[in-house]
């Protein structure tokens, strides 16, 4: 579980979506709506990583003592080591820079970067240590590109109505089915038996 405000919370969807999709089940609170039912998400065994960048944003920080109380671990990733959060956490990630890349050193910039790497990380070591493969993957995206790569048979592609000739039928008739069938092609069929085939290719030919 995955907790975080403003840049920090945007990161932390970022980093909830990799996991799930990489075969670690994960969703995002909301610290504010936490405090209004959605702590009901929650159950024990759950790992709640916390990010604040400075470990004093107020909203994150109350969380602490209900996650204490359901026995949630708790992984802070701050770039305080000496905040209130790191001192409450179970663990801490260290997020620190020594400066933002906007200009006047405010806006998360530099900050939000290093911490989606982290949570990069997170899901990188996560996929080795489940043994998280690429036909793993594909099952959790079946209607990307992706997934359509890495499961996609020639029996969910094949046409199963096919424009079927006799070798007594007249040419004439041939062409007919061909144009009928709309993929360029005619098998010449004699019961079971596939005899030939007539393509457009073929006939230009």
């Amino acid at each position: 579980v995955v907790a975080g405000i403003g840049k920090s919370g945007l990161v932390g969807q970022k980093m909830v979506a990799t996991f799930a999709s990489t075969g670690t089940p994960s969703f995002f609170l909301h610290p504010t709506e936490a405090f209004h039912g959605d702590l009901g998400m929650l159950k024990p065994i759950d790992i709640v990583i916390l990010i604040s960048n400075s470990g004093e944003t107020d909203d994150v920080n109350k969380l602490i003592p209900t996650l204490k109380g359901f026995g949630n671990k708790i992984i802070a990733m701050t770039g305080n080591s000496n905040s209130t959060l790191a001192q409450h956490a179970d663990i801490i990630l260290n997020i620190g820079v020594e400066k933002e890349a906007c200009p006047n050193n405010l806006a998360p910039t530099t900050s939000t970067l290093v911490t989606m790497a982290l949570g990069d990380a997170l899901a990188i070591a996560l996929i080795k240590a489940r043994n998280f493969q690429a036909m793993d993957f594909a099952r959790f995206h079946p209607g990307g590109s992706l997934g359509r790569k890495l499961l996609c048979t020639v029996k969910d592609v094949m046409i199963r109505s096919l424009p079927i000739v006799s070798p007594t039928a007249i040419f004439s008739e041939c062409l007919n089915i061909m144009n009928e069938g709309r993929i360029g092609v005619a098998l010449v069929m004699e019961h079971d038996c596939l005899l030939g085939i007539i393509t457009d290719g073929d006939i230009r030919r």
